[in-house]
């Protein structure tokens, strides 16, 4: 049995080898066989290679989803450097932080960013436009191993951007390893289970293909396309700069996507904008071929998931997991699923629920617990030596990352999500998860979208908050949203200050922007 690469470029090339004419990715009219994928990367690291990058060099990408992203994705790490993530929203300073930070001696960008990139950039940085040193003779295949480092930045809510230090070996085999075993394989087959992933028709009744919704610069939308691509499944991508629902559905039809990545409600709700309208009029599903929705990063709220399980019937996959890498807690429902169970999560395999102790968390106790998954040896972020004692522990000789996700752990091994510990509402001395209140008011039948933030207040110290936007057509008052979270939750964990908004504004991500909700609510 031939083992599989842990270097993901090593592993694309086996791909390409195998499968040349099969379909890598596609986006619009643009389609890429995995031979087209691999000349076009091979041709842009020997032009790179040719102005000095290679070994050890850090690049960043600053841009927009499409073929051209992965393909230098893939050249990148044909040259044995690290790819470094920027938010393509960032203005100069913001992005100049990043490149700064990891010391990156390269950006590739967008032609609209090319301007925001050099001004980010030092005099000695080479500035690229994605697209460009793809007609050129292509660097020479060598011998790589999986053995270096892997970064990937993450924003958060406050402060400069984290890199968060990982192995690209770990990254590599987890990618493999997911798509397999979606196709009943086993990655410890090694080069035969891929030869039989590659032997399954996408558009078969078993096959895959996918279509990561979010950013590929953020670790939802990466790690979907990477997964997908190291299983030899398509990936195809939305058409344009937006994200709207007519997108997603004909991005489905036009390609026969069968696995869809978003993010919580954000994402669903624009697919079901569609999907009701196309109901509506009589027309018929868009979405005939999608099997699966996997949902990570943000509240996926039972609401939402009823709604989408009559348009289909589908299988939806609800996972917590962070840029610090590990999976935490998972859902699978479909519409076989009881209504009591939509909301409920399980511990990921090998995941736990730690008191303050670091001890695990007795079911059925009420403890609220932190979740923890196992990452790599030495996994922590770049140069914070103090942020890394925070969010990654040594326990029993395993390393776990830790980012302050909390939960409580029922008596039937049912999790109750709570939210981030840096959302935690401390009201009067009462706790409030924001998660919380968020799924309560999800399920009012007017509200559409909800972001819920701790709002100063000089009796209370904080105070619940929430910004709502309403379904079109409904109406509801601020004083009945409170009421409706009063008679579920206790009285102080409702909204003192609530108001109702056009839409709820959110980052690219599809997370809700926190800066603007607050925003808001200040008095």
């Amino acid at each position: 049995m031939t083992p599989l690469p842990d270097d993901f470029a090593s592993h694309f090339e086996l791909v390409a080898d195998l499968a040349p004419d099969r379909l890598a990715v596609a986006r619009g009219e643009v389609a890429l066989t995995w031979a087209e994928f691999e000349d076009g990367a091979a041709r842009l690291a020997g032009w790179l290679a040719g102005q000095g990058i290679g070994d050890g060099d850090r690049v960043a990408m600053m841009a927009r989803n499409s073929p051209g992203y992965l393909v230098a994705l893939f050249a990148i790490w044909k040259l044995r450097a690290t790819m470094v993530n920027v938010n393509y929203r960032y203005r100069a300073e913001e992005a100049a932080y990043v490149l700064a930070d990891a010391g990156a001696t390269a950006v590739l960008a967008d032609d609209d960013l090319l301007d925001v990139a050099r001004a980010a950039s030092t005099g000695t940085t080479l500035v690229v436009r994605l697209g460009a040193g793809t007609g050129g003779p292509a660097l020479p295949r060598t011998r790589r191993d999986g053995d270096r480092e892997w970064l990937l930045y993450t924003g958060g809510t406050t402060g400069n951007p984290k890199a968060v230090v990982g192995s690209h070996a770990e990254r590599c085999r987890t990618a493999q390893s997911g798509t397999l075993r979606s196709l009943g394989l086993d990655r410890a087959d090694g080069v035969d289970a891929l030869r039989a992933a590659l032997a399954v028709d996408p558009r078969g009744p078993d096959g895959i293909v996918w279509l990561p919704a979010p950013p590929l610069m953020h670790g939802t939308g990466l790690y979907s396309a990477l997964g997908a691509l190291a299983g030899g499944a398509p990936v195809a991508l939305l058409p344009g700069r937006g994200t709207s629902g007519d997108d997603l559905a004909d991005t489905i039809a036009a390609h026969g996507v069968t696995d869809l990545t978003i993010v919580g409600d954000a994402f669903a709700l624009r697919l079901l904008d569609a999907l009701d309208a196309d109901a509506a009029a009589g027309r018929p599903s868009r979405i005939p071929t999608l099997s699966r929705i996997r949902s990570i990063g943000a509240v996926w709220s039972p609401a939402v998931k009823r709604r989408l399980l009559s348009h289909a019937d589908l299988a939806l996959h609800d996972s917590i997991a962070a840029s610090e890498g590990g999976l935490y807690a998972v859902s699978v429902v479909t519409r076989d699923t009881p209504d009591d169970r939509l909301g409920g999560f399980e511990l990921a395999p090998d995941a736990r629920l730690l008191d303050e102790d670091d001890h695990d968390v007795v079911p059925g106790s009420g403890v609220v617990g932190l979740l923890a998954a196992p990452v790599v040896e030495d996994a922590g972020y770049a140069g914070d030596p103090q942020q890394t004692a925070r969010a990654f522990r040594d326990l029993d000789g395993v390393r776990f990352s830790i980012p302050g996700d909390m939960a409580r752990l029922g008596a039937d091994g049912r999790l109750e999500l709570l939210g981030r510990g840096s959302s935690v509402i401390n009201t009067g001395g009462e706790k409030v998860y924001t998660d919380e209140v968020e799924i309560v008011l999800r399920e009012h039948p007017a509200v559409r979208d909800v972001v819920v933030v701790g709002v100063p207040d000089p009796v209370y110290g904080s105070v619940v908050g929430a910004v709502v936007a309403l379904e079109q057509g409904r109406h509801a008052d601020p004083d009945t949203l409170r009421d409706f979270v009063s008679a579920r939750l206790a009285s102080y964990k409702k909204p003192r200050r609530l108001l109702l908004a056009p839409e709820v504004e959110r980052l690219a991500s599809g997370k809700a922007d926190l800066r603007w909700a607050k925003e808001q609510l200040s008095p």
